[in-house]
């Protein structure tokens, strides 16, 4: 649970944005969104494509240009 207590100086946008902030920062959103429906597993072959799709994209932007 997340929760933002307003300090004497601060203002109400402030404390919005603080409270934000800590609400994304803590991935509440993304879980929330992830358990939202019910997905059925990957095979393995899908699996597979995935994996090499992600360390192909890994190894563009790990690679240095001289």
């Amino acid at each position: 649970m997340i929760y933002a207590v307003r300090n004497e100086w601060e203002t109400n946008e402030k404390l919005v944005l603080r409270y934000k902030k800590m609400f994304f920062q803590s991935r509440i959103a993304t879980k929330l969104r992830t358990s939202r429906y019910a997905v059925k597993w990957d095979s393995k072959r899908k699996q597979r494509e995935k994996a090499i799709i992600r360390s192909h994209y890994r190894d563009l932007n790990t690679k240095v240009y001289f």
